[in-house]
C-alpha cells in the first residue's frame, strides 16, 4: 500500500483478489488500486482483466498524444520523450463524458524511474486556493487546442482516425465543441467542468485540464520557441477559466505545489496493472531511462449492473 503526505492511499491487490470484487469496491478509498502479479504481457491479457472485472474498452478520439492500437481497444503508450514528465491528468478529460476507468498495464519496467503519480482528485481540491476553486467551479475551464501536422502537436487525421471532415464536425457539434478550418489545419475550442464527480451524489474533485493543457506546462525553452516561431495563436494548446480570465504561469504552479502535497507513487514491477477511476483520480508520468513500456485501456461499464 502506497500513501502520500496528504493521504492518498493505493491499495494494493493481487489478480484473484482484484476479480473477486466490484470495481467501485476496489477503488476505494482514492479511486485507485494497483494489481500486482497480474501477468499482463500483452492486449490479449489486459482485455480479459478488464473484461473480467466487467470493464469494456470504450473507443479513443482526440488524445493529447499519438498512441498505436495494440488490438482489442488496448493502446500503446503515449508518443512522449521517455526523459520528460507528464503532468497530472485524467486520460481525454476534455471530453464531455471522459472514459469512467482507466487501465494501465507494465509490460516491460524502466531501467530508472519511471513512477507513476496517483492523486485523488477529492483530496487536492482543500488544497487550492478559495479564489481558484469558486471560480473554476462557477465558470468551469476552456481549452483550445490547434491540430497541425509537422512541427508541433498532432494532425487533426491522426486525432480523429477514420473520419472525414463531415465526421469531424459531426463529432464536435454532438460533444459542444467549437470547430474551425483554418491554413494551417484544424483548430477546436470548448468549456469543461473544472471541478467533477464520478457520481451524481458523489463528493466534488479537482479535474486538473485546465493545468495540464496550459501552454505553461511546456519546458520554458520549448514555448519560448514556439511563440517566437508561431506566435501564441500557433500554440498545440491553451487554457484559461471558462469566463476569459486567463490561467497564469503562477497558477499553474500553485496546481502542481498541490498535487506534490497529494500524490502517491507507484513504483512498477512487470505485469501490473494500475486501475483508475478517471474522472476523480489524477495521473502522472515521472521521467524514465531504458524502454518501458506500457499498454492503456479506456474502459466504462460493460454492463448497468456490475461496478
Amino acid at each position: 500500500m502506497t500513501t502520500s503526505a496528504s493521504g492518498t492511499t493505493v491499495a494494493e491487490v493481487s489478480g484473484p483478489e482484484a476479480l473477486s470484487c466490484g470495481v467501485r469496491e476496489l477503488l476505494e478509498p482514492s479511486g485507485a488500486v494497483v494489481v500486482r502479479g497480474a501477468g499482463v504481457d500483452g492486449a490479449d491479457a489486459l482485455a480479459e482483466l478488464a473484461d473480467g472485472l466487467g470493464l469494456a474498452a470504450l473507443d479513443q478520439l482526440e488524445p493529447f498524444a499519438a498512441r498505436q492500437p495494440l488490438g482489442r481497444g488496448v493502446w500503446s503508450q503515449p508518443a512522449w520523450p521517455g526523459t520528460s514528465p507528464m503532468c497530472m491528468h485524467h486520460e481525454l478529460g476534455w471530453q464531455r463524458q471522459p472514459p469512467p476507468f482507466l487501465l494501465v498495464a507494465c509490460l516491460r519496467t524502466a531501467d530508472s524511474g519511471g513512477a507513476t503519480g496517483v492523486a485523488d482528485g477529492r483530496a487536492v481540491l482543500p488544497l487550492l486556493p478559495d479564489r481558484m476553486t469558486e471560480r473554476a467551479g462557477r465558470n468551469g475551464w476552456t481549452l483550445v487546442r490547434r491540430y497541425t501536422g509537422g512541427l508541433i502537436g498532432m494532425s487533426w487525421q491522426n486525432a480523429f482516425p477514420g473520419l472525414d471532415t463531415a465526421a469531424v464536425e459531426a463529432y464536435a457539434a454532438a460533444e459542444g465543441v467549437e470547430l474551425t478550418w483554418d491554413d494551417r489545419g484544424l483548430v477546436t475550442r470548448r468549456t469543461r467542468p473544472a471541478i467533477r464527480s464520478a457520481a451524481p451524489d458523489g463528493p466534488l474533485a479537482w479535474s486538473n485540464l485546465l493545468a495540464f493543457c496550459s501552454e505553461w506546462t511546456m519546458d520554458p525553452p520549448v514555448r519560448d520557441y514556439l511563440v517566437t516561431a508561431l506566435g501564441r495563436q500557433g500554440l498545440p494548446f491553451e487554457t484559461c477559466y471558462g469566463d476569459g480570465e486567463p490561467f497564469t504561469e503562477a497558477d499553474v504552479d500553485t496546481v502542481n505545489t498541490a498535487y506534490d502535497r497529494a500524490s502517491a507513487r507507484i513504483h512498477w514491477q512487470a505485469g501490473d496493472v494500475l486501475l483508475l477511476d478517471n474522472i476523480r483520480t489524477a495521473h502522472s508520468m515521472e521521467p524514465a531511462t531504458g524502454d518501458r513500456r506500457t499498454a492503456v485501456l479506456h474502459a466504462g461499464p460493460a454492463s448497468a449492473g456490475r461496478p
